[in-house]
């Protein structure tokens, strides 16, 4: 018996030790990465093409991102609705594919325009402006200033909006841009229907909103069981994506709009909730990756 509890002790012991390593990335700390505004993203694509930023664009050029994807001909925006900075370091157990992308200096993170809210982040991610300057109160809302699209569309360029029915991705993302998808009810119906339009039609540019993520932590909360299983998925459709768009010859840029909190209704249920200045709410993730014909040490 007495050998039978030392073995257990020294069993709980090393499981203690050996298993975060054995089942983590080496992880970086938040307070170690490098923040850009979310007003940087716009300007990055354009310099990585080697066009002009929109002319109201409201911060220069992410440098490290350039450097890296410099020579690109080509560039995609993942959007990760919801997937705030906390809820990745939260979750990273379920996000395998995207840590093995993570190298030692392609990570970073953004920080959201205010409202932290999807259709004014997004929105920032093609013109480089804040909801000042845009005037993105809806996803159905005019810009009020030069965007990404139309930028590239005069420098001959074309380029790609997706996103489920009737929310960002479609209605504001899609309808800047020169090719969209139409009437899609879930992410892997967009992922199907832009991968016939990137074939089709060779976009120079492409930028998705994924959405399932913010949906399931809106009504389970960013911490739940289910907001687990939702980051899997998410990390799946990852994982069958941007190779494809890699060994397509695009750059791929992994980001998203905004986090989320949890907060507690009147009936004592937990929800998700965004829109706050709050870390949480504001800080996202920046991953970025060469293009499979481009790369130097990409994974």
């Amino acid at each position: 018996m007495y050998l039978f509890r030392q073995s257990s002790l020294v069993l709980l012991f090393l499981s203690c030790v050996i298993s975060p390593a054995a089942t983590s990335p080496a992880w970086s700390s938040d307070a170690a990465l490098q923040t850009y505004p979310m007003q940087a993203l716009a300007p990055t694509v354009a310099a990585i093409l080697a066009v002009p930023a929109p002319k109201q664009a409201e911060a220069p050029p992410i440098d490290p991102v350039v450097k890296d994807l410099r020579g690109s001909r080509k560039v995609a925006i993942l959007g990760i609705d919801a997937f705030g900075a906390a809820i990745w370091n939260k979750m990273h157990a379920k996000t395998p594919y995207l840590n093995s992308l993570v190298l030692k200096n392609n990570r970073a993170q953004l920080r959201s325009v205010l409202p932290s809210v999807t259709c004014v982040n997004f929105g920032c991610m093609i013109t480089g402006g804040s909801q000042e300057t845009t005037g993105i109160k809806t996803f159905d809302t005019q810009l009020a200033c030069e965007d990404l699209c139309s930028v590239l569309r005069a420098h001959g360029m074309k380029t790609g909006g997706f996103g489920i029915k009737d929310w960002t991705g479609d209605r504001l993302l899609g309808r800047y841009a020169d090719f969209s998808v139409q009437d899609k009810t879930d992410d892997l119906e967009v992922m199907a229907g832009l991968m016939k339009v990137v074939a089709e039609k060779k976009p120079e540019f492409v930028i998705v909103q994924y959405g399932e993520t913010d949906k399931v932590f809106h009504a389970h909360g960013p911490s739940s069981r289910e907001a687990e299983e939702a980051c899997a998925r998410a990390d799946a459709w990852l994982a069958k994506i941007v190779p494809w768009l890699r060994a397509g010859g695009y750059a791929v840029i992994i980001t998203a709009d905004h986090g989320q909190h949890e907060s507690t209704t009147k009936d004592g249920k937990t929800r998700g909730s965004h829109g706050s200045a709050s870390d949480l709410d504001c800080l996202v993730p920046l991953v970025w990756l060469n293009s499979l014909d481009q790369r130097t040490s990409a994974p």
